[in-house]
């Protein structure tokens, strides 16, 4: 019983490490892909890394789903800072860990139609 006790809190320990602060807004189920880009920013040496990324769509269909993957499992962070789901645009706000950098994948859904 102590070593299963042990595997789990070992476990859980690692997936707590492995944490990245992902952004997901919205839905992907039965929606359609419509953007995927890769943002990715050098890391400068004891410096904060802030960006802002838009994604603005050219037939105004209506975003229905955002996910922010971070690639490189930091501690950056991801807000919406402006539009988002149910707009037809989106700005985001992407904020790396001090002394790296960033390195993100977006994916915007709208409707399947």
């Amino acid at each position: 019983m102590r070593r299963i006790t042990s595997l789990v809190l070992f476990l859980v320990l690692c997936a707590h490490v492995c944490e990245a602060k992902d952004l997901v807004v919205g839905s992907r189920v039965n929606n359609l892909l419509i953007s995927t880009e890769k943002v990715v920013y050098n890391k400068i040496p004891l410096i904060r890394r802030d960006k802002d990324y838009s994604y603005f769509d050219q037939k105004e269909r209506v975003i229905k789903g955002i996910i922010a993957r971070d690639l490189s499992r930091t501690d950056a962070e991801v807000t919406v800072t402006d539009g988002g789901v149910g707009e037809t645009y989106v700005r985001l706000h992407l904020k790396s860990e001090r002394g790296k950098g960033l390195n993100y994948l977006i994916l915007i859904f709208t409707d399947n139609k």
